[in-house]
């Protein structure tokens, strides 16, 4: 069970990694294109593109973060329910395991703007865990 989750740990880790590198990637690929997105003068300045770049990749992944929790919520209490809950016997050990999702969901949600990456969404996984 443990090595399960240390692998889906590790690649939502990974994921997230490999989809910021292609998408500033393309990004500073595509700069040449100004003023499609942004103005001109910010694609013309590399410092002033550093920062745009990095606040949107932040709000990006703090959207995502606020979108996940939402969505674990919202299966956890709504009608479609998580399979793997659902198929614990055990009533009181269910509800204990739902429990344990939904304050990480809850934690995740409110203070999504304290993470600053990936390896830090990660690492409260693993100490709600314990």
């Amino acid at each position: 069970m443990q090595a399960y989750k240390e692998w889906i740990l590790k690649t939502i880790e990974d994921t997230w990694n490999l989809f910021q590198h292609k998408f500033t990637a393309l990004w500073d690929e595509h700069r040449n294109g100004a003023g499609e997105a942004y103005l001109p003068a910010i694609y013309n300045n590399p410092e002033v593109q550093l920062l745009v770049q990095k606040k949107y990749m932040t709000d990006l992944f703090h959207d995502s973060l606020g979108f996940g929790a939402a969505k674990m919520i919202r299966r956890i209490v709504g009608v479609a329910h998580v399979e793997d809950f659902e198929s614990i016997a055990d009533a009181a050990k269910r509800a204990t395991c739902e429990k344990r999702a939904l304050d990480l969901a809850k934690t995740i949600l409110k203070e999504r703007r304290k993470f600053e990456g990936i390896a830090e969404i990660v690492s409260a996984i693993r100490k709600h865990e314990s």
